[in-house]
């Protein structure tokens, strides 16, 4: 039936096995990248949502903090007694609440004695030799944790104030050395787990929708390389080698071209036979392929809401950066967003955000524009300037955006916060500079700025 000593039919069997192994290895390539790609997000998304977590449990035990400590400098100034200073102190902390009601904070002293619980009935109780359900003395690990310098935090496991069935919970835990106290509040672990699992369930309809896209085009791809192959003629033994190089090249995801195949490929487009057919489709197929690529590129660099670089672009983008570059920070944060998304819906935040987005490439089109996520951006500057013309560049931004949202009566409520910070000294960590820039926006937060 079929003359394999015709070098058109050896030939254009080989050209469909190529293509056939060239579709298995570009749909395997792509598919273990995209997987690898889901778990990164998701392992990156369940970190960013546990360093929230643990900035925000920081932030609230301050707030209890500064209470105390203003209690305390009450009594040093002889206004009133230590006892009433204490009881004052603890009366205050009993009662604060964050995060509408369900964040709440305990005081135990050094030697495991409760002093506030959201459950009066540990009041004035000793745990320290109180024991979970696997035997760890918990009490004992938050107390010797919080006495470290600046606290720190405890993974426990614990029962919610309505519930019974201890389940785990992150605990933050500094001292406050005068009263010999160690103040400490937490989250339970439950809520991030429920919004990685919903995050896991996107991105794995967002792949199945990939692989059904990329595995049709493989699909119509080879039915073209099956219908082209015969006519294939057998004076074209060398450009058909050629051809087969190119394609095992795309099969390896390698799609450089050097001068010399550039020149071939020119000379093969041209040609009004099977072959310049042939060499076409083969360079529809590479550009496809190509855009494949810069889209899985795109996919780890960019943020897919935005379009502005992401939390891993960022760090990659510091790290490349030379030791002499001048570097300004400037740490962006929107006010007020959760209560847009709790009282409208998500498409309204979202639309919230792009408008961010797009005003910020606008009024920064010479910097790296980044979403770290939520609603927290990150805009770096490399060029040298002035701290007045940055501090100026970011009101205008601040200024257009408002003006924008004041426009919608559903963002109306929207503010944002900036926080500066440059690198003066080229030896200073990075890790620090994220600090002052973090710093300097929860200033302009705490004075409503």
């Amino acid at each position: 039936m079929f003359n394999f000593s015709s070098i058109t039919t050896r030939l254009s069997a080989v050209m469909i096995c190529v293509s056939f192994i060239t579709s298995l290895c570009t749909g395997g390539i792509f598919v273990w990248y995209a997987i690898r790609e889901n778990n990164q997000n998701l392992s990156d998304y369940r970190s960013e949502l546990e360093e929230e977590m643990e900035h925000r449990l920081v932030s609230e035990t301050e707030v209890a903090m500064s209470v105390i400590k203003k209690f305390y400098g009450m009594q040093q100034a002889g206004q009133i007694t230590e006892a009433q200073a204490k009881e004052m102190a603890a009366a205050f902390v009993r009662e604060l609440r964050y995060d509408d009601g369900n964040g709440y904070f305990w005081i135990d002293t050094y030697d495991g004695m409760n002093v506030v619980m959201s459950k009066r009935e540990y009041e004035g109780k000793n745990r320290l030799h109180l024991k979970d359900n696997e035997g760890r003395e918990f009490i004992r690990e938050m107390i010797e944790t919080g006495k470290l310098p600046g606290g720190g935090f405890t993974d426990i496991k614990f029962e919610k104030p309505y519930g019974s069935e201890p389940l785990p919970k992150r605990t933050f835990t500094i001292a406050f050395d005068p009263y010999q106290w160690i103040i400490g509040t937490g989250e339970w672990m439950d809520r991030i787990e429920l919004l990685v699992s919903d995050y896991e369930i996107e991105l794995e309809i967002q792949l199945r929708e990939k692989m059904l896209n990329m595995f049709s085009y493989l699909a119509g791809l080879q039915i073209l390389f099956l219908l082209m192959a015969y006519t294939v003629g057998r004076n074209l033994a060398h450009p058909l080698q050629f051809m087969t190089k190119r394609l095992q090249a795309m099969g390896e995801s390698d799609f450089s071209l050097d001068t010399v195949d550039e020149i071939q490929l020119k000379m093969m487009f041209e040609r009004k036979d099977e072959l310049g057919t042939m060499s076409r489709a083969m360079k529809e197929t590479h550009r496809k392929l190509s855009e494949y690529q810069k889209l899985i590129l795109d996919m780890a660099r960019n943020d897919a809401l935005t379009g502005l670089s992401n939390r891993r672009y960022f760090h990659e983008y510091i790290s490349k950066l030379k030791p002499d570059e001048y570097l300004t920070l400037i740490a962006l944060d929107l006010d007020h967003f959760k209560e847009v998304n709790d009282n409208y819906d998500h498409q309204t935040g979202d639309a919230a955000l792009l408008i961010l987005a797009e005003v910020l490439k606008q009024s920064f089109p010479d910097a790296l524009n980044v979403r770290l996520g939520g609603d927290e951006f990150m805009v770096v500057l490399t060029k040298k300037c002035e701290l007045s013309e940055v501090e100026g560049r970011v009101q205008r931004f601040m200024d257009s955006l408002i003006g924008i949202y004041h426009m919608d009566m559903e963002l109306t409520n929207l503010t944002i916060s900036a926080g500066i910070a440059r690198l003066e000294d080229i030896s200073q960590p990075f890790d620090i500079l994220m600090q002052q820039s973090d710093a300097a926006l929860y200033r302009a937060k705490q004075e409503g700025r």
